[in-house]
């Protein structure tokens, strides 16, 4: 029913990636896990875009993120990787705080274009009425290059969102994420959506 349910959900929604993802999520040792990710973007162009996502927990302090997407129009491709390095456990009075490097080739419109940077990110989970959930502030940054006229661009933006386990389900393998954001130079502004299956 799970596998049928994300199948479902990249047919019903028509993409650069989402930065952060699952991989601020507490997973279990050596977890595994598929994500079907829906984006919005509210810059360059109206469209929406849909992608997959496999992330896997490598050691205690690292996690693999990567993705392949597309979209409507002018956004044709996205492919990008990630590693999650942990430098602070989160503890009752102190927040998760990790760095994720990461790299992303896209094709927007006519250009090809190679996305390099870091995302310092801070999570804090949270129980309201029994109900767990792990928002997240990260701070993307770093460069842009347009191999069609070898332009590098300098890029910054801010970074909200927040995970939780999948309500109703009883099992704790699904997972839901929403992401926002926010463009502070030549990055664009997206909403997205994660729905993401743990299979180990």
């Amino acid at each position: 029913m799970k596998i049928i349910t994300l199948l479902l959900l990249l047919q019903v929604f028509p993409a650069a990636a989402s930065i952060v993802g699952i991989s601020t999520h507490p997973l279990s040792d050596r977890a595994r896990v598929i994500s079907a990710e829906m984006t919005g973007f509210m810059s360059q162009r109206h469209e929406m875009g849909m992608g997959l996502r496999y992330t896997q927990e490598v050691s205690d302090f690292r996690r693999l993120d990567v993705t392949a997407s597309g979209g409507q129009n002018s956004r044709a491709l996205t492919l990008g990787a990630g590693m999650d390095f942990e430098l602070l456990s989160e503890e009752l009075y102190q927040p998760r705080f990790s760095i994720k490097p990461y790299m992303h080739y896209q094709k927007f419109e006519e250009s090809k274009e190679s996305i390099m940077g870091v995302a310092p990110t801070l999570r804090k989970g949270f129980s309201i009425n029994g109900q767990e959930f792990f928002p997240y502030l990260a701070v993307p940054t770093g460069i842009r290059l347009d191999t069609s006229t070898d332009e590098f661009v300098y890029y910054s933006s801010l970074t909200l969102g927040a995970s939780l386990p999948f309500p109703g389900d009883n099992s704790n393998k699904l997972l839901i994420s929403l992401e926002g954001n926010m463009d502070m130079g030549a990055s664009s502004d997206y909403v997205a959506c994660l729905v993401s299956w743990i299979w180990k």
